[in-house]
């Protein structure tokens, strides 16, 4: 097939699937409702026989599954913001750019497929998780399945990927544990963002999540510090739109830095 005819496919493929995008302003004024008392969704009378609000062992259904719960709740409920904004068009161009660039390294594959499809997972995790400071479960729960159709597809790396699952995942659970204790605090780091290196390390093996770590933390910690410059303030930490980065990051070149970094260190 013609390089510019694949990319033209996978770039109008990107921008149809990024329809889903026209949920996601709705979504973060949903999650922002639910964790604010004073707000609308704090005092509506129907809380208590709302969906979302039911509840799940010693959770909720907003809780677990709060994309799900706003599909189901969002016709009903007179809640949740209904205007669209233009920056969603913006986040569905970009959806379709970055699929092509993933066609342009990987031509017409199913892993291909894979990527794109974790593309659009990475988008709206980083966009609900930046307003929201909070990963929908059902997002991590794609990326695992992804993980899971290209394990089944390239059984020989199974071990690989399945080290992957813990490396980086298990890694940030010790932190938060060690931080929870020095700070005395619960959640240093998020419980969302250790299910989303779980996931990624699934579809992307060990090596390549290591990648996308490093690039998640290096570009969280570059461009916060600019956000606090311009804006001369404390703005909370939202880590999942930088590790989003980082996994895409290490699905278009991750195997090059990898070599990269070992080639520097004589490895």
């Amino acid at each position: 097939m013609n390089e510019w005819l694949l990319l033209i496919i996978f770039l109008v493929s990107g921008l149809l699937l990024g329809v889903i995008f026209i949920h996601a302003k709705s979504l973060v004024q949903f999650i922002n409702e639910l964790e604010d008392e004073d707000t609308a969704c704090g005092s509506c009378k129907d809380k208590k026989t709302c969906l979302a609000m039911r509840p799940i062992g010693k959770s909720n259904w907003v809780t677990e599954f709060t994309y799900t719960s706003y599909l189901i709740v969002r016709k009903k409920c007179m809640y949740v913001m209904k205007k669209k904004k233009a920056y969603m068009l913006i986040l569905a161009i970009l959806n379709g750019i970055l699929y092509a660039g993933l066609a342009w390294v990987y031509g017409w594959t199913m892993e291909t497929i894979l990527f794109c499809l974790c593309t659009t997972a990475l988008i709206y995790i980083g966009y609900v998780d930046w307003n929201t400071q909070y990963i929908p479960f059902e997002f991590n729960i794609f990326i695992f399945l992804l993980g899971l159709i290209r394990l089944f597809l390239t059984p020989e790396y199974w071990l690989e990927r399945l080290i992957g699952l813990i490396a980086v995942s298990v890694f940030l659970l010790l932190v938060n544990w060690v931080g929870s204790k020095i700070l005395h605090r619960d959640g240093v780091i998020g419980g969302g963002d250790i299910k989303l290196m779980a996931a990624a390390g699934l579809l992307l093996g060990w090596k390549l999540n290591i990648v996308a770590f490093m690039m998640g933390c290096i570009g969280g910690s570059i461009i916060h510090l600019i956000i606090m410059k311009i804006g001369k303030g404390e703005r909370q930490l939202a880590f999942g739109p930088y590790l989003a980065m980082g996994i895409y990051i290490a699905m278009i070149c991750g195997e090059q830095l990898m070599s990269w970094y070992l080639g520097i260190m004589g490895l």
